[in-house]
């Protein structure tokens, strides 16, 4: 084991919501192995909200990715905010850097090579050289959270049943306080092959019988969630964002949803969720927690899951 103690830590997760929460677990036992280090992270504003407020790091440090911006000036703009953060790091003089990402990343890679760190810690890039003095191995049959772990291996971090966290502001759970005993199903799944039929989200909630069933989506399936509001018991409630949407989840006893960063902040919030799932590789993704809940049919195709084994695995579980 290599004893870590008291030395700078960056820690770097620059890729999507889910991902970063899946990486909680991993940095709350960094914490508690070495509880006066300084443990900084680089994240973006895509997924921010998965690491605000988290107790367990120091400083954050947020840039927005260039190819977000449609507009020149404002690529300019967001390239100038991470080329500052950059120079920021390279004055920290961090000793480890751990790049959380079971791919390699170039744009992730190069917050490690800015610096002069002892430890550089990061998977194979399999197409060259890389600047990582330790690998990660990537196997692709463990979740993302224990992938978490294996990246901090050699410093002695162990997984002692820390769970994912996510924030979510009081605000937003006080407003939904009143569905404490309702179910939520999330109709929305940016993947083609993730996605799941309007009509057939209508049979399982004729098929539920109940009128404590509410639904959200994402702001492509707003027309789809309102339908089923005008042909079902069922309720749409539009939320505003992420977190908006976070503080219904806290509040409910069963989420059920499509692939998608809400899977993942479900958990999180200690909610009990029903994964439908398409393409996903769900031995590495699976809602924390939850791996008995996942239902995926061998095509990968979530369209072809009959929607009768979704109603009974909420029966059961009501």
């Amino acid at each position: 084991m290599i004893d870590i103690t008291n030395k700078k830590i960056l820690l770097v997760r620059n890729d999507n919501i889910g991902d970063l929460i899946c990486t909680t677990p991993a940095i709350e036992a960094l914490r508690k192995k070495y509880p006066n280090n300084q443990i900084d992270i680089v994240v973006n504003t895509y997924n921010y909200d998965a690491i605000h407020k988290n107790p367990f790091v120091n400083k954050i440090y947020c840039y927005t990715k260039p190819k977000h911006k449609p507009k020149l000036i404002d690529k300019i703009k967001a390239g100038l905010g991470k080329l500052k953060i950059l120079i920021d790091i390279r004055k920290e003089n961090y000793d480890v850097v751990v790049i959380f990402r079971s791919g390699y990343s170039k744009s992730a890679s190069l917050f490690a090579n800015i610096t002069n760190a002892a430890y550089k810690v990061g998977v194979k890039n399999l197409k060259g050289k890389d600047n990582f003095n330790m690998h990660t191995p990537v196997n692709n049959k463990k979740h993302e959270v224990e992938f978490c772990f294996d990246c901090l291996k050699e410093f002695g971090i162990e997984h002692n049943k820390e769970n994912t966290f996510f924030y979510v502001p009081q605000k937003y759970t006080e407003k939904y306080i009143q569905y404490n005993d309702y179910i939520l199903l999330h109709i929305s799944s940016r993947r083609k092959a993730n996605k799941y039929a309007t009509e057939k989200f209508k049979s399982i909630i004729d098929a539920l019988d109940s009128k404590k069933i509410l639904i959200t989506a994402e702001p492509d399936d707003f027309k789809n969630a309102q339908l089923l509001d005008e042909q079902t018991a069922a309720t749409f409630i539009q939320t505003s964002s992420l977190l908006d949407l976070s503080g219904l989840i806290q509040n409910i006893k069963l989420f059920v949803t499509l692939d998608g960063g809400a899977m993942h902040v479900a958990p999180a919030l200690g909610i009990k969720t029903i994964s439908i799932s398409g393409e996903t590789n769900m031995d590495k993704w699976y809602p924390w927690g939850y791996k008995e809940l996942i239902i995926q049919d061998d095509s990968k195709i979530a369209e072809n899951i009959d929607n009768n084994l979704i109603v009974n695995k909420i029966k059961k579980l009501l």
